[in-house]
Protein backbone atom coordinates (compact mmCIF):
# COMPACT_ATOMS: atom_id res chain seq x y z
CA UNK A 1 0.00 0.00 0.00
CA UNK A 2 2.73 2.07 1.27
CA UNK A 3 4.25 1.66 -2.19
CA UNK A 4 1.59 2.37 -4.34
CA UNK A 5 0.97 5.75 -2.47
CA UNK A 6 4.36 6.54 -3.53
CA UNK A 7 4.35 5.70 -6.71
CA UNK A 8 1.29 8.07 -6.55
CA UNK A 9 2.95 10.89 -5.31
CA UNK A 10 5.89 10.95 -7.71
CA UNK A 11 3.62 10.78 -10.74
CA UNK A 12 5.06 14.12 -12.28
CA UNK A 13 8.20 15.21 -9.94
CA UNK A 14 8.87 17.91 -12.02
CA UNK A 15 5.72 19.38 -11.44
CA UNK A 16 5.19 23.53 -11.17
CA UNK A 17 2.99 24.56 -8.72
CA UNK A 18 1.34 27.88 -7.33
CA UNK A 19 -0.36 28.43 -4.11
CA UNK A 20 -3.02 31.36 -3.39
CA UNK A 21 -3.12 31.09 0.31
CA UNK A 22 -2.57 33.62 3.27
CA UNK A 23 -2.15 30.65 5.93
CA UNK A 24 1.74 30.64 6.44
CA UNK A 25 1.52 27.08 7.55
CA UNK A 26 0.66 25.87 4.38
CA UNK A 27 2.76 27.47 2.18
CA UNK A 28 5.27 26.66 4.26
CA UNK A 29 4.71 22.52 4.71
CA UNK A 30 4.27 22.73 0.95
CA UNK A 31 7.98 24.12 0.42
CA UNK A 32 9.70 22.00 3.23
CA UNK A 33 7.40 18.69 1.17
CA UNK A 34 8.22 19.60 -2.35
CA UNK A 35 11.99 20.60 -1.64
CA UNK A 36 12.30 17.37 0.36
CA UNK A 37 10.25 15.30 -1.99
CA UNK A 38 10.37 16.30 -4.87
CA UNK A 39 13.23 18.74 -5.72
CA UNK A 40 12.77 18.90 -9.61
CA UNK A 41 9.67 20.29 -8.76
CA UNK A 42 8.78 24.60 -8.44
CA UNK A 43 6.56 26.45 -6.56
CA UNK A 44 5.04 30.23 -6.75
CA UNK A 45 3.56 31.46 -3.77
CA UNK A 46 0.60 34.17 -4.20
CA UNK A 47 -1.48 35.98 -1.63
CA UNK A 48 -4.13 36.79 -3.76
CA UNK A 49 -6.27 35.47 -6.63
CA UNK A 50 -5.14 38.66 -8.53
CA UNK A 51 -1.86 37.06 -8.73
CA UNK A 52 -3.26 34.81 -11.03
CA UNK A 53 -1.81 36.48 -14.21
CA UNK A 54 -1.62 35.05 -17.81
CA UNK A 55 2.39 34.78 -17.18
CA UNK A 56 2.02 32.98 -14.06
CA UNK A 57 -0.55 30.58 -15.28
CA UNK A 58 1.31 29.39 -18.49
CA UNK A 59 4.51 28.41 -16.47
CA UNK A 60 2.40 26.48 -14.26
CA UNK A 61 0.58 22.50 -14.15
CA UNK A 62 -1.24 23.29 -10.51
CA UNK A 63 -3.22 25.82 -8.65
CA UNK A 64 -3.83 25.47 -5.41
CA UNK A 65 -6.26 27.64 -3.20
CA UNK A 66 -8.43 28.46 -0.28
CA UNK A 67 -11.69 29.14 -1.17
CA UNK A 68 -13.06 31.02 2.74
CA UNK A 69 -14.64 34.36 1.69
CA UNK A 70 -17.67 35.83 2.96
CA UNK A 71 -20.86 34.79 1.31
CA UNK A 72 -20.93 38.39 -0.50
CA UNK A 73 -17.90 37.70 -1.79
CA UNK A 74 -18.07 33.88 -3.23
CA UNK A 75 -20.06 34.26 -6.46
CA UNK A 76 -18.11 36.39 -7.76
CA UNK A 77 -14.67 34.82 -6.88
CA UNK A 78 -16.39 31.36 -8.46
CA UNK A 79 -17.04 33.46 -11.69
CA UNK A 80 -13.62 34.92 -11.78
CA UNK A 81 -12.42 31.54 -11.31
CA UNK A 82 -14.37 29.66 -13.69
CA UNK A 83 -13.33 31.87 -16.30
CA UNK A 84 -9.32 31.12 -15.40
CA UNK A 85 -10.62 27.35 -15.28
CA UNK A 86 -11.86 28.01 -19.00
CA UNK A 87 -9.10 30.25 -20.37
CA UNK A 88 -6.45 28.02 -19.15
CA UNK A 89 -6.90 23.97 -19.52
CA UNK A 90 -3.47 22.81 -18.89
CA UNK A 91 -3.97 23.75 -15.50
CA UNK A 92 -5.30 21.46 -12.67
CA UNK A 93 -7.25 23.20 -9.37
CA UNK A 94 -6.82 22.03 -6.48
CA UNK A 95 -9.73 24.02 -3.94
CA UNK A 96 -9.59 23.64 -0.55
CA UNK A 97 -12.97 24.82 0.98
CA UNK A 98 -14.98 24.55 4.21
CA UNK A 99 -18.20 22.28 3.93
CA UNK A 100 -20.76 24.63 3.49
CA UNK A 101 -19.27 26.21 0.42
CA UNK A 102 -19.51 22.81 -1.12
CA UNK A 103 -22.48 22.72 -3.36
CA UNK A 104 -21.89 26.21 -4.59
CA UNK A 105 -18.41 24.93 -5.33
CA UNK A 106 -19.38 21.82 -7.03
CA UNK A 107 -22.49 23.92 -9.22
CA UNK A 108 -19.48 26.10 -9.82
CA UNK A 109 -16.16 24.95 -10.31
CA UNK A 110 -15.99 21.25 -10.39
CA UNK A 111 -14.86 19.91 -13.94
CA UNK A 112 -12.31 17.53 -14.86
CA UNK A 113 -9.65 19.17 -13.79
CA UNK A 114 -10.25 20.24 -10.64
CA UNK A 115 -9.48 18.42 -7.19
CA UNK A 116 -12.14 19.94 -4.12
CA UNK A 117 -10.40 19.14 -0.66
CA UNK A 118 -11.84 20.05 2.92
CA UNK A 119 -10.14 23.31 4.51
CA UNK A 120 -8.91 20.98 7.20
CA UNK A 121 -7.13 18.77 4.14
CA UNK A 122 -4.15 16.79 5.36
CA UNK A 123 -1.01 17.81 4.36
CA UNK A 124 -0.51 14.56 2.41
CA UNK A 125 -3.46 14.60 0.72
CA UNK A 126 -2.80 18.05 -0.79
CA UNK A 127 0.68 17.01 -1.67
CA UNK A 128 -1.09 13.85 -3.56
CA UNK A 129 -3.29 16.09 -5.07
CA UNK A 130 -0.71 18.50 -6.51
CA UNK A 131 1.71 15.18 -7.96
CA UNK A 132 -0.78 12.99 -9.50
CA UNK A 133 -2.65 16.31 -11.76
CA UNK A 134 -4.62 14.53 -14.25
CA UNK A 135 -4.09 10.89 -12.24
CA UNK A 136 -6.38 8.91 -10.60
CA UNK A 137 -7.37 11.30 -7.32
CA UNK A 138 -10.64 11.98 -5.65
CA UNK A 139 -12.03 15.03 -7.56
CA UNK A 140 -13.84 15.57 -4.05
CA UNK A 141 -12.46 14.46 -0.87
CA UNK A 142 -13.99 11.88 1.38
CA UNK A 143 -12.66 14.39 4.79
CA UNK A 144 -15.04 17.15 2.54
CA UNK A 145 -17.49 14.86 2.03
CA UNK A 146 -17.66 13.39 5.45
CA UNK A 147 -17.98 17.37 6.84
CA UNK A 148 -20.71 18.31 4.72
CA UNK A 149 -22.54 14.83 5.67
CA UNK A 150 -21.89 15.97 9.51
CA UNK A 151 -22.74 19.75 9.12
CA UNK A 152 -26.07 18.23 7.20
CA UNK A 153 -26.76 15.65 10.44
CA UNK A 154 -26.13 18.61 12.72
CA UNK A 155 -28.61 20.79 10.92
CA UNK A 156 -32.23 21.09 12.72
CA UNK A 157 -34.90 21.05 10.04
CA UNK A 158 -36.81 24.46 11.05
CA UNK A 159 -40.69 24.44 10.51
CA UNK A 160 -40.24 28.26 9.14
CA UNK A 161 -43.94 29.18 8.29
CA UNK A 162 -42.59 32.16 6.68
CA UNK A 163 -45.60 34.56 5.54
CA UNK A 164 -46.17 35.83 2.01
CA UNK A 165 -44.65 39.07 2.74
CA UNK A 166 -41.66 37.47 4.94
CA UNK A 167 -40.69 35.67 2.31
CA UNK A 168 -40.55 37.41 -0.53
CA UNK A 169 -38.31 40.47 1.44
CA UNK A 170 -35.91 37.80 2.36
CA UNK A 171 -36.38 36.48 -1.52
CA UNK A 172 -35.81 39.92 -2.77
CA UNK A 173 -32.50 40.83 -0.20
CA UNK A 174 -31.02 37.71 -1.47
CA UNK A 175 -30.76 38.87 -5.02
CA UNK A 176 -29.28 41.87 -4.06
CA UNK A 177 -31.95 43.91 -2.98
CA UNK A 178 -31.43 46.93 -0.28
CA UNK A 179 -34.43 47.50 2.51
CA UNK A 180 -35.20 51.23 1.12
CA UNK A 181 -34.86 49.29 -2.44
CA UNK A 182 -37.33 47.14 -1.72
CA UNK A 183 -39.69 48.96 0.54
CA UNK A 184 -39.51 51.55 -2.59
CA UNK A 185 -40.14 48.65 -4.67
CA UNK A 186 -43.32 47.18 -2.75
CA UNK A 187 -44.53 50.64 -1.62
CA UNK A 188 -44.54 50.34 2.05
CA UNK A 189 -42.58 51.98 4.69
CA UNK A 190 -39.57 51.16 5.05
CA UNK A 191 -39.81 49.85 9.21
CA UNK A 192 -42.92 47.94 7.49
CA UNK A 193 -40.15 45.94 5.32
CA UNK A 194 -37.54 46.07 8.31
CA UNK A 195 -40.06 44.72 10.87
CA UNK A 196 -41.00 41.42 8.46
CA UNK A 197 -37.34 41.04 7.65
CA UNK A 198 -36.51 41.03 11.53
CA UNK A 199 -39.63 38.51 12.39
CA UNK A 200 -38.48 36.14 9.42
CA UNK A 201 -35.52 35.87 11.26
CA UNK A 202 -36.95 34.92 14.39
CA UNK A 203 -38.96 32.31 12.80
CA UNK A 204 -35.62 31.07 11.44
CA UNK A 205 -33.77 31.46 14.91
CA UNK A 206 -31.34 33.60 12.99
CA UNK A 207 -29.44 35.89 15.10
CA UNK A 208 -27.60 38.06 12.09
CA UNK A 209 -27.05 38.68 8.91
CA UNK A 210 -24.41 36.20 8.54
CA UNK A 211 -26.44 33.51 9.83
CA UNK A 212 -29.17 34.73 7.19
CA UNK A 213 -26.95 34.81 4.10
CA UNK A 214 -25.52 31.38 4.64
CA UNK A 215 -29.63 30.01 5.55
CA UNK A 216 -29.90 31.22 2.08
CA UNK A 217 -27.14 29.34 0.50
CA UNK A 218 -28.19 26.11 1.86
CA UNK A 219 -30.56 23.30 0.66
CA UNK A 220 -33.52 24.33 2.82
CA UNK A 221 -33.06 28.00 2.11
CA UNK A 222 -33.35 27.84 -1.57
CA UNK A 223 -36.20 25.61 -1.25
CA UNK A 224 -38.25 27.68 0.85
CA UNK A 225 -37.31 31.26 -0.89
CA UNK A 226 -37.75 29.01 -4.29
CA UNK A 227 -34.32 29.89 -5.40
CA UNK A 228 -32.24 28.46 -8.32
CA UNK A 229 -28.83 27.12 -7.56
CA UNK A 230 -27.88 29.22 -10.90
CA UNK A 231 -29.16 32.54 -9.23
CA UNK A 232 -27.95 32.09 -5.70
CA UNK A 233 -27.62 34.60 -3.25
CA UNK A 234 -25.72 37.88 -3.99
Amino acid sequence: MQESKTRIFLRNPFCRAAIVSKRPLMCEGLQVIMAEKAPQSSLVLLSDYSQLTPEVLLQIDVVVLELDSSLQEIFNECELLNSLQNQYRQVHWVITLPAHLTNIAIERLLTSRTSLLSLHEPMGSIIEHVFNCGGEVERISRLLLQEKAAQSTRAEVVSTNLTFSERRVLRLISKGWQLTQIATLLEKNYKTVSAQKSSALRRLSLKSDAEMYAWMISEQGMQELNLSPRNPVM
